[in-house]
């Protein structure tokens, strides 16, 4: 019996040695490297972080944190351990020619042009032309992105974006075809015999959502599809 209790004080002691090294294991450059260079990739930053690959830091057995260390801007970034942070270390970044290390303003052979953000974009902004550069990128960096400024003009910005960023469709929010309070065409019928009449727009919609219209005529009001910019058609029959 006191031979089994000591093989089990024994087995204990060595799992818990191996628990603690696991908890205990020592943050390099390296480590913090791939955590910044997998957060920035998925929000379109292409930023290389300067840290030696064997500086060691501080022990973490939680997930390392990347954010700026100003709102906007990449050049500087915090890394920290967990959230709440039990540490957290300041690391440079040096930013890539157009966004990542591929784009420049020559064509390559896996390149393709695609739009990149000019300066800081802040949310709510209405994007303008100044606000924008099509600059060649890696074919790899493309997926998503938006290949025509034009697409993105006019439309506004979801959520706070960096310079250099490249500008994909989680960033901005879709064009309505129909806005509140609108004047709306109202197509109902079949496509050989129809009625047209105006309405007003009660609520927001793109194509394909269903809004809600009051007929400027009867001004009753009723759901409608919106099939176009600026025009929906009735759900219901408008006549009634």
């Amino acid at each position: 019996m006191i031979f089994l209790c000591k093989i089990s004080t024994a087995m204990f002691l060595i799992f818990s040695a191996q628990t603690l090294c696991a908890q205990e294991r020592l943050i390099h450059g390296s480590d913090l490297r791939i955590a910044a260079a997998d957060y920035l990739t998925k929000i379109g930053i292409f930023n290389t972080v300067l840290v030696s690959d064997r500086r060691a830091y501080f022990p973490c057995a939680e997930k390392i944190y990347i954010t700026p260390k100003s709102p906007n801007n990449w050049n500087t970034i915090k890394a920290a351990c967990g959230n709440p942070a039990s540490w957290s270390v300041l690391l440079r970044t040096s930013e890539a020619l157009g966004g990542n290390s591929d784009a420049s303003n020559t064509a390559t052979k896996n390149s393709v042009q695609i739009a990149f953000t000019k300066r800081n974009i802040p949310k709510g902004k209405v994007i303008q032309p100044d606000d924008l550069v099509m600059k060649w990128a890696n074919s790899r960096s493309s997926h998503g992105a938006y290949i025509t400024i034009e697409n993105i003009i006019g439309r506004k910005a979801k959520k706070n974006m960096a310079r250099d960023l490249v500008v994909k469709a989680q960033h901005i929010l879709a064009n309505n075809a129909v806005n509140r309070n609108d004047t709306v065409l109202i197509v109902s019928g079949t496509s050989a015999v129809s009625i047209v009449t105006y309405g007003e727009a009660l609520s927001d919609g793109k194509l394909g959502d269903m809004v809600l219209v009051k007929n400027l005529s009867s001004n009753k009001k009723f759901k409608a599809l919106v099939t176009a910019e600026k025009k929906v058609s009735p759900i219901t029959n408008i006549n009634r």
